[in-house]
C-alpha cells in the first residue's frame, strides 16, 4: 500500500511538472486558444470584509484554490475629469496615493504568487467606474476623451511588459453607454446608440490600435455593452486584430444572482430573461441555448477565444452551488475561460465567507473546477516524446459507454480542430479548436453534444484536421457509442 501511495505521489508530481512545462511553451495568446485554459477569480484593491488594503496573502490564498488566473480590477492612471491628470486613489493633506501605485502593488503581489494576471481598467478620461456611473461617463461621445483614454491604455500596457505573467489587458470594464436602458430589448439599445452616433466597436478598434504601438502581441479583451450582459452580445463585432479575447459577464438572472437576502431565491426557477423579454425557466439547458446562445454562435463563426470574466452570487441561495456549477460546466463544454467575482469582496460574492456562516460548500465545488484539466485535453506526454508525423489513433475504448479518448500526434506546432459528426453528417460536438504544441495529445468525448445533451447510441465519426507551418493533415475515423 505504501509503495502504491508513493507511486501515485510521483505520478501526480510528474503530471503537474509536465503540465507547467507545456504551459510555458505556449505564447500568451496560444494559452487563450486552449479550451478553458484560464480559470480564476477577480480581485479588487480593497478587502471590504476586513476593511483593509489588498495584501500579498490574498493573492497567495487565491492561488492556493487552484486558480491559474487573477483579473486585477483597477482604476486608470488618468483622472476622469479635465484636465485629466494622474488619477488619485486616496489623498489627505500632505499625502497622496495614486492608482498607479495601487496597481504596481497588485501586480507585484501577482508576480510574487506566480499567478498569471489580466489587468482590467475600470476608469479613465471621461469614463466613470461602472460601479459608480449614473450617466456621468462622457467618453462615448467625446472623441478627445477617447483619444486620451487610448493614450492612457498604451502607457499602462507598456509599464507591465514584458512580464510573462501579464497575459491579458481588459481595455474597459462593462462599457455602458445608455445604461438607463438596462433590461430593454437589444433593438432599443441599438437604436439609442445609433441616434447618438456611438459606435463602441469603432472606439475599441482605436484603443486596440493605440495599445498595439507598444504591445503588438499582448492579448486584449473586448466586452459587450450594457454591463457585458450576454443578452446584448449581438452588438459586438469581430475586431480586425487577431489577438483579441471576447469577454462577457453573466449575472443572469439578475433577480437570482443579486437577490438582497440569503436563501430567498431558488435555482432552477422562473425569472425575467433579458434575451426573451419575458419570464422564463432558468436551468442549465436555458443557459446553454438562450443566455449564452449568441456568444456561442459568435465564437463558432469567428473561431475566437471567449472569457466569462465575471459571474457569481450576491448571497448564498437555494440551488446556488448548482447555479455556479452549471455556468462553469458550460464554460468547459464550450471551451471558454472563466473568472468568478470576487475574491476579496464584502459579505456578498464571498464564497469562503458563505461556507463559514451558512455551512455551505461553495469553495469545495469551485476548487474542483479550478483544478480540473482543460476540457479533457491532455498534452502531458509530449515532453519526452519525439513525433515525426501527424497521426490520428483509433479512439479507445471502442465501442464505448459513456466516454472514450482520442489520441493524436503533432510533429510541430499546429492549428488543430477535432469535431464529431453523426451518420447523417450533422455536427455533434466540437472537441478541440486552437493552436497546440508538438507532441502526443489526447481528448476525451463524454458522449454529449455541444448543448450538453447525451446523444443516442449509434455510429459516429470524429474528424481530425491540423495545419502546421509547412504541411497539413486530415483524417476521419469511425467510433461506436453503445449503451
Amino acid at each position: 500500500m505504501r509503495n502504491f501511495t508513493a507511486i501515485l505521489f510521483f505520478i501526480t508530481c510528474f503530471l503537474i511538472f509536465t503540465s507547467l512545462l507545456v504551459s510555458q511553451q505556449l505564447t500568451k495568446f496560444e494559452k487563450w486558444q486552449q479550451p478553458s485554459f484560464f480559470r480564476g477569480f477577480c480581485i479588487s484593491d480593497w478587502n471590504n470584509l476586513t476593511d483593509t488594503y489588498v495584501s500579498q496573502a490574498e493573492f497567495n490564498q487565491l492561488k492556493a484554490t487552484g486558480a491559474n488566473l487573477v483579473i486585477i480590477q483597477t482604476g486608470g492612471f488618468k483622472a476622469v475629469n479635465s484636465p485629466y491628470g494622474p488619477s488619485i486613489w486616496y489623498s489627505e493633506p500632505g499625502y497622496i496615493i495614486y492608482w498607479q501605485d495601487v496597481l504596481d502593488d497588485m501586480v507585484s503581489f501577482a508576480r510574487n504568487a506566480k499567478i498569471q494576471y489580466v489587468i482590467a481598467v475600470r476608469s479613465g478620461p471621461g469614463r466613470v467606474d461602472v460601479a459608480e456611473d449614473e450617466g456621468g461617463s462622457t467618453i462615448w461621445t467625446n472623441e478627445n476623451e477617447q483619444q486620451l483614454y487610448g493614450e492612457m491604455l498604451k502607457e499602462m500596457a507598456n509599464r507591465y511588459l514584458p512580464d510573462t505573467l501579464f497575459v491579458g489587458f481588459d481595455l474597459t470594464v462593462e462599457p455602458n453607454p445608455h445604461g438607463e436602458l438596462a433590461g430593454e430589448p437589444v433593438e432599443v439599445l441599438a437604436q439609442a446608440l445609433a441616434s447618438d452616433g456611438i459606435d463602441v466597436n469603432a472606439i475599441y478598434s482605436n484603443w486596440i490600435n493605440a495599445v498595439r504601438t507598444v504591445a503588438p502581441d499582448l492579448p486584449l479583451m473586448v466586452q459587450g455593452v450594457h454591463w457585458s450582459n450576454p443578452a446584448y452580445f449581438s452588438l459586438v463585432k469581430k475586431q480586425p486584430d487577431n489577438k483579441i479575447v471576447y469577454k462577457t459577464h453573466c449575472y443572469n438572472p439578475f433577480d437570482f444572482s443579486h437577490a438582497e437576502d440569503p436563501l430567498s431565491e431558488t435555482y432552477p426557477g422562473i425569472f425575467w430573461s433579458d434575451a426573451l423579454q419575458d419570464m422564463a425557466y432558468f436551468d442549465k439547458s436555458f443557459f446553454m441555448q438562450t443566455v449564452f446562445g449568441v456568444v456561442k454562435d459568435f465564437q463558432q463563426n469567428h473561431n475566437v477565444p471567449v472569457l466569462i470574466g465575471e459571474f457569481g452570487l450576491n448571497y448564498p441561495q437555494n440551488g446556488g452551488e448548482k447555479y455556479l456549477s452549471d455556468i462553469m460546466s458550460i464554460a468547459e463544454n464550450f471551451g471558454w475561460h472563466f473568472s468568478l467575482w470576487n475574491w476579496n469582496n464584502t459579505e456578498s460574492f464571498n464564497y469562503p465567507y458563505f461556507d463559514q456562516i451558512y455551512n455551505t460548500h461553495y469553495m469545495d465545488m469551485i476548487s474542483k473546477y479550478l483544478n480540473r484539466s482543460t476540457t479533457g485535453v491532455n498534452s502531458l506526454k509530449n515532453s519526452n516524446t519525439t513525433v515525426k508525423e501527424f497521426r490520428l489513433q483509433q479512439n479507445y475504448p471502442n465501442p464505448f459507454n459513456p466516454e472514450t479518448r482520442i489520441e493524436y500526434s503533432l510533429p510541430g506546432p499546429a492549428q488543430v480542430k477535432i469535431t464529431v459528426y453523426d451518420v447523417n453528417g450533422h455536427l455533434v460536438r466540437n472537441l478541440v479548436s486552437g493552436q497546440q504544441t508538438a507532441g502526443i495529445h489526447s481528448v476525451k468525448w463524454d458522449g454529449r453534444d455541444n448543448n450538453g445533451n447525451k446523444v443516442v447510441s449509434g455510429i459516429y465519426f470524429y474528424h481530425f484536421k491540423a495545419r502546421g507551418r509547412r504541411q497539413g493533415f486530415s483524417q476521419t475515423n469511425k467510433m461506436i457509442l453503445m449503451k
